[in-house]
């Protein structure tokens, strides 16, 4: 593509494809994966893996895969593609990837053949895993109420299978809503976004396995992406393609915050809310101040705020009480009624509307 060789990039950084080159061992995903691992290497019955989309939910699950060794265990793997499946779905693929030819049609002689095979491989001395990904399309039918007819199937007082459920959160409310599915639950990780540190290591990792470096993100742009992105892989890469393109259009070598904006708001992505701003104090109604302008604004209209993110605010100094003789500026401090003879100085609100006002006039 001529975008990427035009930022010297050899491939596609940002693609959402599971290449083994591409994967980025990050704390979040790392943790998610051991906890799962410690749950089936115990023999635990079931366990569940959540997130939301984007969020790296599949990686964990592969690498969860991956990790079993073929001598210890009888690993299967299997992803649910359909809106709605039922215990007859379920129990039928389970079935066929432990080998049954020919599934029965009901569901106790179903179970028993799946009860069979799982026999076997325990008398081989391995335990039997399957994980199921995209799963909370059971949520939606009665599969998931065969997982707790599964994961109580014991041979020599040894739970025969250890189920590992990867879904959104839609699962996870399901499986809390059944009081007998949320008994059985052994394990329960919830994956978490990145942190600034950790989305700026997976991005650079990205970039360096498709030939860049992170510099091609300028920090505004970094920090764009894991705020916009929530700090989940899926999206942080979908986003950084586009404003990687957005840049490409606009000539630049280098993301700049403004990229990444673009591309969010060409996605329909709602921007992450700003925090709320420091209240400056201001003169009274009678007099308004100019408004304060950016770098950018003062330099060169069409300069990109990059620049504002390289330069922090000199942080405020309280405002000094105002002296009256000092905000008179060498006029008497003497305050004389209409009716003549002195009256008291004016309240400090007054001096200070005095003070702003003499300061306008002045300019």
């Amino acid at each position: 593509m001529e975008h990427l060789r035009h930022f010297g990039l050899s491939e596609d950084p940002f693609r959402n494809d599971h290449l083994e080159r591409f994967l980025h061992e990050s704390p979040p995903q790392l943790d998610a994966q051991r906890r799962l691992e410690r749950a089936v290497r115990q023999g635990r019955g079931f366990a569940l893996l959540t997130g939301p989309v984007g969020s790296g939910k599949t990686t964990v699950a592969r690498a969860l895969f991956e990790s079993l060794e073929e001598e210890a265990f009888e690993a299967r793997m299997m992803v649910v593609l359909r809106a709605n499946a039922d215990f007859r779905w379920l129990l039928g693929r389970i079935a066929a990837e432990l080998g049954v030819e020919e599934p029965a049609s009901e569901r106790e002689a179903l179970l028993l053949q799946v009860y069979e095979k799982l026999a076997i491989v325990r008398e081989d001395g391995r335990h039997a895993v399957v994980i199921v990904d995209e799963a909370q399309a059971l949520a939606k039918g009665s599969a998931l109420e065969e997982v707790s007819a599964l994961v109580k199937l014991e041979y020599d007082e040894r739970r025969l299978l250890s189920v590992v459920l990867v879904g959104t959160s839609a699962l996870d409310a399901a499986i809390t809503g059944d009081p007998q599915l949320a008994h059985h639950l052994d394990a329960r990780v919830a994956l978490r976004a990145h942190d600034a540190e950790e989305a700026g290591a997976y991005l650079s990792h990205r970039l360096r396995s498709a030939g860049g470096e992170l510099e091609l993100l300028l920090p505004g742009a970094v920090a764009a992406l894991q705020q916009l992105g929530g700090g989940w892989p899926g999206r942080m890469n979908t986003l950084a393609d586009n404003a990687l393109y957005e840049a490409y259009l606009a000539g630049r070598t280098q993301v700049t915050r403004g990229e990444v904006e673009r591309a969010a708001q060409a996605l329909g992505w709602s921007e992450t809310p700003a925090a709320p701003e420091k209240a400056v104090p201001a003169p009274a109604p009678r007099a308004s101040a100019p408004a304060a302008r950016s770098v950018a604004e003062t330099t060169n209209p069409d300069l990109d705020a990059e620049l504002e993110a390289s330069f922090e605010p000199a942080p405020q100094r309280p405002m000094r009480r105002p002296v009256p003789e000092r905000a008179a500026a060498g006029r008497t401090t003497v305050f004389s009624s209409e009716r003549g003879g002195p009256r008291p100085p004016p309240k400090l609100e007054d001096a200070v509307d005095e003070l702003f006002t003499e300061l306008i006039e002045e300019e």
